[in-house]
């Protein structure tokens, strides 16, 4: 698997982890990510740790999940963080995801900034 996608209820966020998304990847994520949105409420927040991954996304997988953004807005995302490790990965998610996320170097911080949301 090149992702794991996980709801935790309690915390009503989704836990993104990418390791290397291709092409053949993009329909499962995109449905993994649509049944996740079914299962958080309003306000809900997320989290994309792309540091386990070898390399950043191609310009075709990029343009193919950037509409998942505009999904979670519509859903009422509360707070989005990404955790990257490479100047690289860093670059690309702010392309990917503009102001939409903030950017941590460990989840343990991207974590912290979203439970403060929730205060």
């Amino acid at each position: 698997m090149s992702y794991t996608m996980e709801v935790n209820a309690a915390k009503n966020q989704v836990v993104v982890k990418a390791y290397g998304l291709t092409e053949s990847d993009v329909p499962s994520y995109i449905n993994d990510f649509e049944n996740a949105l079914k299962q958080l409420k309003p306000g809900f927040t997320g989290v994309t740790d792309v540091t386990g991954s070898p390399t950043v996304l191609s310009p075709e997988v990029a343009a193919m999940l950037a509409p998942t953004g505009d999904r979670a807005v519509e859903a009422g995302v509360g707070g989005w963080a990404y955790v990257a490790d490479s100047p690289v990965w860093k670059m690309q998610m702010k392309r990917l995801f503009g102001n939409f996320a903030v950017h941590f170097p460990t989840y343990e911080e991207a974590d912290a900034y979203l439970n403060s949301l929730s205060k």
